[in-house]
């Protein structure tokens, strides 16, 4: 449990961060963003806004857990500082996880809330799982995809909540496809996508593992200009061909890509896997750009939360 004085630079930086971050939030119409990112070593916490909720979630440490009157203590004093009462804050406990483990839905509450991002509107679930539906990290990565994906075919692989393809269809992509292995997260993407006006057909979901839609795909010959690859790290899910290793797999996932990628097609590939290294085959055979620091918003500025690049043939 962290010293007092701990306690007492974390409720300051809260205050400085909040002041700060909800002036620059306000004038840019986002909702929802970072105030904490386990800044101080003995509160691993991370914290964020979703317009009138407060969402904590306390990462495990090594060498035991922190007691539940600790735990108490420490969101009683997040919500003071952000003047967040008591029934606006929701907790999660985030565990270290084996390599054979996975996170699973984390309770059937059935809270949620509608949230606002770049005059965008997405529908995000503050109880029932670790992560609420919009990693706030690619917020700015989102804002790429946007403003480069008019007249695109695009395509979002692993499109959890679908966030990607609604930023796509704003920009005026032509079409936009959606796939993931989790039924769920498909219904959840077209939510969103339906709650900001895209319900043509020309938007499609497809409930299927990456790997045999890849398959599938190349084999229709079928071509996309905007490829969004943003993989886990690590999934070992009984529905899929095989488990995905991103270190070990990223290069032949990459290639599999380009090969259903028209010919000025490009792959705006990302991971949080703190430990990757882009394999250098990649490098070395075609056009590969760093995006990390032009992809990492002001709210999550001196992290390591993810590392991004865009890949063309």
């Amino acid at each position: 449990m962290p010293e007092q004085a701990d306690l007492k630079k974390f409720t300051a930086l809260l205050k400085k961060r909040h002041a700060q971050l909800r002036v620059w939030a306000s004038k840019l119409g986002i909702e929802c963003y970072r105030v904490y990112h386990r800044d101080i070593g003995s509160i691993p916490l991370m914290i964020d806004i979703y317009g009138k909720y407060l969402h904590v979630v306390l990462h495990e440490q090594e060498g035991g857990k922190i007691t539940e009157d600790q735990m108490l203590q420490l969101v009683t004093a997040a919500g003071n500082s952000l003047y967040f009462p008591e029934e606006r804050i929701f907790f999660k406990y985030r565990e270290r996880l084996t390599d054979k483990k996975q996170y699973s839905r984390y309770a059937s509450e059935g809270v949620w809330a509608e949230v606002q991002e770049y005059g965008l509107t997405f529908h995000v679930n503050l109880s029932d799982y670790l992560d609420t539906g919009l990693f706030l990290d690619h917020r700015d990565t989102r804002l790429m995809v946007r403003e480069n994906a008019a007249g695109m075919n695009v395509l979002n692989l692993y499109g959890y909540t679908g966030a990607f393809s609604v930023y796509a269809a704003d920009g005026g992509a032509m079409s936009t496809t959606t796939v993931d292995l989790s039924n769920v997260y498909l219904q959840w993407a077209q939510k969103n996508m339906t709650s900001n006006g895209f319900i043509a057909k020309n938007h499609e979901y497809i409930n299927e593992d990456v790997a045999q839609f890849l398959k599938a795909a190349r084999k229709g010959r079928r071509k996309w200009d905007l490829i969004i690859l943003d993989p886990p790290t690590f999934s070992n899910s009984r529905k899929m061909e095989k488990v995905l290793d991103i270190q070990k797999d990223h290069a032949a996932l990459l290639e599999a890509c380009f090969s259903i990628s028209s010919k000025k097609g490009a792959i705006i590939f990302s991971t949080n896997s703190r430990k990757f290294v882009l394999d250098r085959r990649i490098a070395d055979t075609h056009f590969v750009r760093d995006l990390t620091n032009q992809t990492m918003p002001e709210d999550f500025m001196g992290t390591k939360i993810h590392k991004c690049w865009i890949i063309r043939k």
